[in-house]
């Protein structure tokens, strides 16, 4: 069960300051009435939304708001995280001591139920120090093992990864666990093939599903290919770190999500007499005799999953542990078209325009890697269109043609899209598609990550 542990987001110190990274342009009104608002008991919500049968329909999931104590306090259940750190030669020019001070602030920002782990890697692998309570005390000596990391020679990410994961095994439901992998470059030591290293985290979760690994690469020499399907892989989310500064709402806005986890092992199974479409979504999906299975790791309070599909009438069955309550829950909802109001209508229609805005921006980086930059750019005007085409000029859909507009830019020649478009095609349109907030102020960020990225901006 939840321990009622000390609300994140709180500061520590004022020793060190992160810089805040550039917010997203001013936008429009946002929508107005939600029609599938957060719950408020520990359960999640789902809702079917569709105006017809055969007509495109909306399966949202909504995640509760973490609970309070009655000191104001979050509950939330321990984490355990490992960081996984790139100190190979090219760390050296000023990006170390940004990670190094990162790490100060999430040690700030855990307690004596949390435990923290580090690898650190070049050409060899070393364990800083195993997962280990945060206590003050022991916050002092994993503070000074951090001081001590200096940067070296190559780049043996795999081996570094694999250490990483290995401290995490033994996982179990009451804690929170996830692996940070941080880089700056191309893996060149030890198993260096991108099929290799998603293998390796592939088979690590396939024993311990419970372990997420989320990436971060930043600056421009980084492949974000690579570390985009590592985080599929490992269930979790790769992030564009575009400039070093930005690094720290990274890392607080991550930290803030496992500090809200409310849902484990997610799935959501569609289904209706005679089969039915592939439902639309970035998230995995698996066919079982004619069902659909959908699989989504985790949700963090607040957050919500649309998934689109077409059916005439059928069933959606949403599966998940629970860590607010500590159960499985199983929840069984009849899909049955009816009469729509506008503003579930214009949930809809958003949730369309986001998919295909996903959609385009991965099948644009598809494109582009393979040198069709016309075709790329095409992919995504065409997204552009659609969006401004949904009816009403929401902050939502200003986002979507803002990162849109975003994106095109980056395709106009190949050197700029190897420079920043191979990394914001996967960082954005995986934030879409996922409905995930990746290190930027956006519309899917929650509670507890704005309070976790005041903090980090407050040191």
């Amino acid at each position: 069960r939840p321990s009622s542990q000390p609300a994140m987001g709180q500061s520590a110190s004022s020793l060190y300051r992160l810089a805040r990274g550039t917010p997203r342009p001013p936008t429009g009104p946002a929508r107005t009435g939600n029609p599938l608002p957060v719950p408020t008991g520990t359960q999640l919500g789902l809702q079917y939304l569709s105006k017809s049968a055969g007509s495109t329909g909306l399966l949202s999931i909504v995640a509760p708001q973490t609970p309070d104590d009655a000191d104001g306090t979050a509950k939330r259940a321990p984490i355990d995280l490992t960081l996984v750190i790139d100190r190979s030669g090219s760390m050296g020019r000023g990006k170390l001591a940004m990670v190094k001070r990162s790490i100060t602030f999430i040690l700030s920002q855990l307690n004596a139920g949390d435990r923290l782990a580090l690898v650190s890697y070049d050409t060899k692998v070393r364990t800083d120090f195993e997962l280990t309570a945060c206590t003050e005390g022991e916050k002092r000596k994993m503070g000074a093992k951090v001081a001590e990391i200096r940067a070296g020679s190559m780049t043996n990410l795999s081996g570094g990864l694999e250490a990483g994961l290995d401290l995490q095994k033994g996982a179990t439901r009451e804690t929170v666990r996830s692996v940070f992998l941080l880089t700056d470059g191309l893996a060149n030591a030890g198993m260096t093939t991108t099929d290799g290293i998603v293998k390796l985290v592939a088979d690590a979760r396939g024993k311990n599903s419970l372990v997420v690994v989320h990436t971060f690469g930043f600056g421009d020499d980084h492949n974000a290919e690579m570390l985009a399907a590592v985080a599929q892989a490992g269930g979790g989310e790769y992030v564009y770190v575009e400039k070093d500064e930005n690094l720290g709402d990274s890392f607080a806005e991550a930290l803030g999500g496992l500090a809200s986890v409310v849902a484990q092992s997610i799935s959501l199974t569609v289904s209706q007499p005679g089969g039915m479409e592939r439902p639309r979504t970035q998230f995995p999906v698996v066919q079982e005799a004619g069902d659909w299975r959908v699989d989504i790791s985790d949700l963090y309070a607040e957050e919500r999953r649309d998934i689109l599909v077409v059916m005439t009438e059928g069933t959606a069955k949403l599966r998940y542990y629970s860590i607010l309550s500590s159960e499985w829950v199983t929840v069984e909802l009849a899909c049955t078209p009816r009469e729509l109001t506008p503003d579930e209508i214009a949930a809809v229609d958003l949730a369309v325009a986001r998919e295909t805005t996903a959609a385009a921006m991965m099948q644009a980086n598809e494109d582009a890697a393979c040198g069709r930059l016309a075709e790329a750019r095409q992919h995504l005007q065409d997204a552009l269109l659609e969006a401004k085409a949904v009816a009403g000029d929401c902050e939502d859909i200003q986002r979507l043609q803002c990162d849109l507009n975003e994106c095109l830019e980056t395709v106009q020649t190949a050197a700029e899209y190897q420079s920043k478009g191979a990394k914001k095609l996967q960082w954005i349109g995986g934030g879409h598609g996922k409905q995930r907030s990746r290190g930027a102020e956006c519309a899917y960020t929650n509670s507890v990550q704005r309070k976790m990225k005041s903090a980090a901006s407050a040191m």
